[in-house]
């Protein structure tokens, strides 16, 4: 469940933020080269894929490292050692090194030279605990005094304190102590050590912390470390030496050290607006310029091999970097070759830039290791593109996408995603661009709309197609499979333009003691509880401004404010005015000092009464009475006059099909997939399909469990609330009968228009300074948002 300013920002208030930045920035030239790429079917960039086994090698390898003309592969089997394994390109000639280590240290940093020895950070925990009592912060003793240090007494003692009380450690109750010891090892190529340094003693703070960013070594065993005071080279020869300095905090700069062919030392940090990747001498300290080849602050990861000097990858390729150009040459397509990687990744190694070997997750993240090998052009098969468009395109729609992909002999799925277009200051760009495409006609095949679309007006421009027909006809998905309320909540008039496979629940919830019986309350019935219970205007609401308020009022209003089909507004309605009046009653900001005296435990005594949630499960329902408020919960939507409920539906994600499309049918195929049985039952908001809603109604009755092979393992679910440990209980079947009748009775949906929001913002801080009435205001707002409705719709 995600609360107004508790976990973070809500996903409505995140919606609004990011509408806020949307068209900030400079702008891009008209059309959009992104969506022109995809479009192209390129063969230049397609490799095979198959598994590449190594007898003796374990599965689920997830880091692979290239040194000299080996291939290295760690693995922590959780026994006495920590395994380095090593191989050869084609698999042959597997040694295995068994480095030791205890439940309480770990090694990071693994690093290798040219002839295999194996350098790293060593980290050792040790835990203690002093004689004293710990209390809960309220006078109570909680536990008893543990005079040894043994791992059972403090976890004993873990249990029966709070959160907060063991976050706070020895700090403030001289109970229990971690002290870290750092240390840089080396060994050699049967697992010896060579030597070990305590970094501690050398760069620890007054608690012996160490804080190191990066590792590496040269190919001749030149550690590299990257700390906090800059970069510094050791050597038994030469002890350690600063090579760049980054004590002072102007240059200060979190440097990642990568290392590439032929034992080329490379940095990587952010810049001002972008970030850097440079070369680096580890003789001199020289840090080169930052390369031209690398722009704004994407995704990017690198890793090393033969051929080029430097490998990187990002969310959708490889590419080799020439050092003496300057240059990144594209090798490797994930799209084009099927390869379900939805990010960068630095767990592959080049053999050559025809052949990589890497580790790649499945859906669990399950790791696999793969040879993948570049196709000729002509041997790869013409399939016709189907493009799919969105600003930010999540990893469960890549996913639906590889898989559509690998089983179509005649279609590929290519993603264009328009937040390419958001670099440095240009954040938004990407958002901009993707609307004027659609409106240009210049439209991806399937649209993953977003919460800065106007999306009526583009229905009612016939930009998206009707897909009444489709579920008409279709024999693995109709209307009468899903929730029919939140099918017709998404109709225009009754036809079907959106793809809404899941969907979270926004509402305003109080204490069913102060409702009074009723479903909704007016912005009078808000007055006077406040008054009633004493408490505080600033604290009524929780943590929220002026400005917040009246973008949730906008979003839960429905078409109470706005029609889009019949294009009208009421925004010079007596319900809008009171709308007006009310939110001036909070404040513009919210002073440093309310977050630093706020607390979870407002709701639960009292002291604050109305809370803006999103409901994503029936999980979030329990919590809400049984932790954040203690009590019998009503969820009356916003305030408002109409004497409606307005709880709105928050959908998950919105599928649309272009009326442009020339693949109309094949994108069909697609966009039905997340209606399938597997995707409804993954999804972790409430599914719309009524099979897989039916289980999760089910489920809230029962305990959470997880499968061990054929064995239902259930456990105990807990949430916190002012630092309590509170046990979540299933609901009860009356419970869930109640949250399912609220659910089916809802008919509004989010919807929010930066556009009218900038208008009445614009318009109501006259009201706010006291220059005209809220009438007046609402009668300029009026006028104004229904020109924009006519020239939009």
């Amino acid at each position: 469940m995600k609360v107004y300013f508790k976990r973070g920002l809500s996903v409505l208030l995140c919606a609004t933020l990011a509408l806020a930045f949307a068209g900030c920035g400079k702008k891009k030239e008209s059309g959009s080269d992104v969506l022109n790429e995809a479009t192209k079917m390129s063969k230049d960039y397609v490799f095979a894929m198959e598994e590449f086994n190594v007898d003796g090698l374990p599965k689920d390898i997830n880091r692979i490292f290239s040194a000299g003309d080996r291939i290295y592969a760690s693995y922590n089997n959780s026994s006495d050692f920590f395994d380095i394994y090593s191989f050869n390109s084609d698999g042959s000639d597997l040694k295995n090194v068994k480095l030791p280590y205890s439940d309480n240290s770990y090694y990071q940093n693994i690093s290798f030279d040219k002839d295999g020895n194996i350098y790293a950070i060593y980290n050792v925990y040790n835990w203690s605990s002093g004689d004293m009592e710990l209390y809960d912060g309220e006078g109570e003793e909680t536990v008893e005094a543990v005079e040894d240090s043994s791992e059972e007494s403090i976890d004993d003692a873990s249990e029966n304190a709070s959160e907060d009380t063991l976050d706070e450690f020895s700090d403030n109750n001289g109970f229990v102590e971690s002290s870290d010891e750092y240390y840089l090892v080396k060994f050699d190529l049967n697992g010896n050590e060579v030597y070990k340094i305590d970094l501690g003693e050398k760069y620890g703070d007054d608690e012996g912390y160490v804080s190191i960013n990066s590792m590496g070594v040269t190919d001749d065993g030149v550690v590299i470390l990257s700390m906090d005071n800059g970069i510094l080279s050791y050597t038994p020869e030469n002890d350690f030496k600063l090579l760049v300095d980054n004590s002072t905090g102007a240059d200060y700069r979190y440097y990642q050290i990568y290392k590439g062919f032929e034992g080329q030392i490379f940095l990587s940090y952010y810049g001002d607006d972008s970030i850097c990747l440079c070369s680096f001498d580890p003789n001199t300290g020289k840090i080169s310029d930052p390369s031209s080849a690398i722009k704004g602050y994407g995704d990017y990861s690198y890793f090393g091999g033969s051929g080029y000097d430097l490998y990187i990858s990002d969310d959708k390729a490889f590419y080799g970097y020439d050092k003496a150009s300057d240059t990144k040459t594209k090798l490797l397509d994930y799209v084009d070759s099927d390869i379900e990687l939805t990010g960068s990744t630095d767990q592959a190694v080049a053999i050559s830039d025809v052949e990589f070997i890497a580790s790649i997750p499945d859906a669990d993240y399950n790791y696999s290791l793969y040879r993948l090998t570049k196709v000729p052009p002509e041997e790869v098969k013409d399939k016709e593109i189907i493009t799919l468009g969105g600003y930010y395109i999540d990893y469960t729609v890549r996913r639906l996408a590889y898989e559509y992909n690998r089983n179509s002999n005649e279609y590929k799925i290519k993603f264009v995603d328009y937040s390419a277009y958001d670099e440095g200051d240009t954040y938004g760009a990407g958002s901009d661009q993707f609307n004027m495409d659609i409106v240009s006609g210049n439209t991806p095949d399937i649209i993953m709309i977003g919460y800065e679309m106007p999306v009526d007006s583009y229905i009612n421009k016939g930009l998206f197609l009707d897909l009444t027909p489709y579920f008409a006809k279709d024999t693995d998905i109709s209307e009468s499979d899903l929730l029919t309320n939140i099918v017709d909540a998404f109709k225009t008039g009754d036809k079907i333009y959106q793809v809404v496979p899941s969907f979270q629940i926004g509402t305003m919830a109080v204490k069913t003691k102060y409702t009074e019986g009723k479903s909704v309350l007016s912005f009078d019935d808000c007055k006077k509880l406040i008054e009633q219970t004493g408490v505080s205007a600033q604290n009524a609401f929780g943590l929220m401004n002026r400005e917040a308020f009246l973008e949730y009022g906008l979003s839960f209003a429905g078409d109470s404010y706005i029609d889009w089909a019949n294009k009208t507004c009421h925004f010079d309605s007596e319900s809008f005015v009171n709308f007006l009046e009310f939110s001036k009653n909070f404040p513009e900001d919210i002073p440093d000092s309310a977050y630093e005296d706020y607390k979870d435990t407002m709701y639960l005594n009292d002291e604050s009464l109305f809370s803006f949630r999103i409901m994503s499960g029936f999980r979030d329902f329990a919590e809400s009475e049984q932790g954040y408020f203690g009590e019998k919960v009503s969820y009356v939507g916003y305030p408002n006059d109409f004497g409606v409920n307005n709880s709105i539906i928050y959908p998950d994600k919105r599928i649309a099909i272009s009326a442009q499309s020339k693949h109309a049918d094949a994108a069909w195929e697609f966009v039905k997939k997340f209606y399938s049985d597997e995707y409804q039952k993954d999804t972790y908001e409430f599914p719309v399909k009524k099979s897989a809603f039916e289980e999760k109604v089910s489920a809230a009755t029962q305990k959470p469990f997880y499968m061990d092979g054929d064995e239902r393992i259930e456990y105990e679910d807990y949430t916190y609330i002012g630092g309590e440990e509170i046990e979540l209980k299933p609901m009860t079947q009356e419970e869930v009968t109640e949250v399912v009748n609220f659910i089916k009775s809802m008919s509004l949906v989010y919807n929010s228009n930066q556009s009218v929001n900038d208008i009445i913002s614009e318009e109501a801080s006259a009201f706010y300074s006291g220059q005209k009435s809220a009438k007046e205001v609402a009668d300029i707002i009026q006028s104004r948002v229904s020109i924009y409705v006519n020239e939009n719709s």
